[in-house]
């Protein structure tokens, strides 16, 4: 029951309601009364507003069964805190079936003595509600005064967390933008998980009551267990940092509490963005320096090796470069870009890992040490990694697909910039494994290493197709994919069934391309010589036409 506002109860004890009855809706004594009306016609019923108390002398109604009707209506609508009628005007009685809906809908239906003014009844109660309003912003102002307080005394954004529910006896909970509890002042029966809540052992998942109050910009109350639990969006510079969340029992639940977290949410707007500042420092000054590490811009390595201790990074241990990069990066704005960062941020954090990270154009690089004895727990460290990012990333968007490129780890500063461009060619080439992977190990192209080797050594990749397979190029063959057959051919380590399974095609059908293949190339599939030549045309085809397409 709110304590701010006043009920039907506390203003029939008002001494200029003593002559008034009660008639019905008895249970509905606690509504809360937020204006008064005073209706001498009831014309409209739609321009009455939630918690009004209605005061009419039911002029109109007995003779006008259309009124009549409105007015019923009126009581099933759980518009009003109450309504009160003067008798002996026009209404000698209160209609019995006034009464009835009252009782049903819970309604307080009040009846007024004719020798009772208007204006008294209405000067009395809007009188408690101005007190009260004013009380509220004298509260509200105390509220935002202590904790402002705090900031301005370099204290924690922890300490205004437990001030606050001090404040307002409440349990509370701040989320980031992923859902996590960063700062908790918790008591008694109430637990929280990630977007779930529990009172006495029962759950409740409130990421729809998050999202809900995003949308609106404003407060949601949900009541569960007997406790409300009332919800309000952190936002700052058109974008969502988080969300208070409060929960007490019902009973003590009061307008105060919704005006103290709606106080409170610019307090910790003003620090989330002063610690986006000094993230976006930090990261400008990781992203220099990797670009140093990079493009070996630096004297010696020893150098490079003492100024990342400056910053909190030993290079000195096993490192590997990840690329995060999206799908289909023609659908993405920065602020999806942002978020990747900070979630990658985030689990990197949580999993205690040093790292050095940079944003660029619709992608995230960062360098992170690897852990393992062995080269096989090596690449078993940092998939595991690159699962969590995706799993974790697909959690809160999954309509947006992610592919992390993983460089091949090394033990020396001069060597990080290869892993960075092994990272970038393993997101390139994904689709080359499979047009559904999500994580590529730069180990895991094989031959294509082999390939973007002889690239970089000045072999013309073109010649190397153009030399064994030139003869599947043909514009006559556009209607039957040979080089893709010869693809899945080799992808399914020449198994005619397999391969004519992934291609939907008969076993027949098959191996009449594959001999088709054999005429048009002149080689023989059965020798191991001639199947190398093709097999290393199709890669070389396919490698040439990413990167090419990639420079366009």
């Amino acid at each position: 029951m709110s304590k701010i506002a006043i009920s039907i109860h506390k203003a029939l004890q008002l001494p200029i309601m003593k002559k008034t009855r009660l008639v019905a809706g008895h249970k509905g004594i606690e509504n809360n009364i937020k204006w008064v009306t005073i209706v001498e016609v009831l014309e409209d019923i739609g321009r009455l507003q939630h918690g009004e108390f209605l005061i009419t002398t039911g002029f109109g109604l007995a003779e006008n069964e259309e009124r009549m009707e409105a007015f019923h209506r009126l009581f099933k609508s759980k518009l009003l805190s109450g309504i009160a009628i003067y008798t002996s005007f026009y209404m000698k009685e209160i209609p019995a079936s006034f009464i009835e809906l009252a009782n049903k809908n819970d309604l307080p239906l009040i009846e007024i003595p004719t020798d009772i003014n208007f204006s008294e009844i209405t000067k009395a109660i809007l009188e408690q509600i101005v007190n009260n309003q004013m009380y509220l912003l004298e509260q509200s102002e105390n509220i935002h005064r202590e904790l402002t307080n705090l900031i301005l005394n370099d204290r924690s954004l922890t300490d205004v967390t437990q001030r606050l529910a001090q404040l307002t006896a409440a349990n509370l909970v701040i989320y980031n933008e992923f859902y996590d509890v960063i700062y908790a002042n918790k008591t008694g029966n109430f637990t929280t998980g990630k977007t779930t809540c529990s009172v006495n052992g029962r759950q409740i998942d409130i990421s729809k009551h998050l999202l809900a109050s995003l949308e609106k910009e404003a407060t949601v109350n949900v009541t569960f267990e007997n406790h409300i639990f009332t919800i309000y969006p952190i936002i700052a510079k058109q974008s969502c940092y988080g969300w208070i969340v409060m929960m007490k029992p019902e009973d003590h639940w009061q307008e105060l509490d919704d005006i103290a977290i709606e106080q409170a949410a610019p307090i910790y707007a003003m620090e989330f963005l002063k610690k986006q500042a000094i993230e976006e420092t930090q990261l400008r000054i990781q992203s220099n320096f990797l670009d140093d590490i990079f493009s070996q811009n630096y004297i010696n390595e020893r150098d490079m090796i003492d100024h990342g201790l400056k910053l909190n990074y030993d290079l000195s241990l096993q490192q590997s470069v990840f690329h995060l990069a999206f799908k289909h990066p023609e659908n993405i704005d920065d602020n999806i870009t942002d978020r990747l960062y900070h979630l990658t941020e985030q689990i990197l954090i949580q999993k205690k890992k040093q790292y050095m990270i940079q944003t660029k154009l619709h992608s995230i690089i960062f360098l992170t040490n690897v852990t393992g004895e062995t080269k096989e727990n090596k690449y078993k460290h940092c998939v595991s990694l690159a699962n969590d990012l995706i799993k974790n990333w697909t959690y809160y968007f999954p309509n947006i697909e992610l592919v992390i490129g993983i460089g091949k780890d090394y033990n020396r500063v001069d060597d990080l910039g290869k892993s960075a461009r092994e990272a970038q060619y393993a997101v390139k080439l994904s689709d080359l494994i499979s047009t559904e992977a999500h994580i590529v190990h730069y180990n895991d192209l094989g031959m294509y290493d082999l390939l973007l080797e002889m690239r970089r050594n000045g072999i013309n990749l073109t010649s190397i197709y153009e030399d064994h397979i030139s003869g599947l190029l043909s514009e006559k063959d556009k209607e039957i994919d040979l080089i893709g057959t010869l693809d899945s051919y080799f992808k399914n380590n020449q198994s005619i069934q397999k391969a004519a399974e992934e291609l939907y095609i008969h076993r027949h059908t098959l191996r009449y391309r594959l001999n088709q293949i054999e005429i048009r190339t002149g080689l023989d599939i059965k020798s191991t010589e001639d199947l190398m030549k093709l097999q290393l045309g199709v890669m070389a085809y396919k490698l040439v036409n990413i990167l090419d397409k990639d420079k366009q």
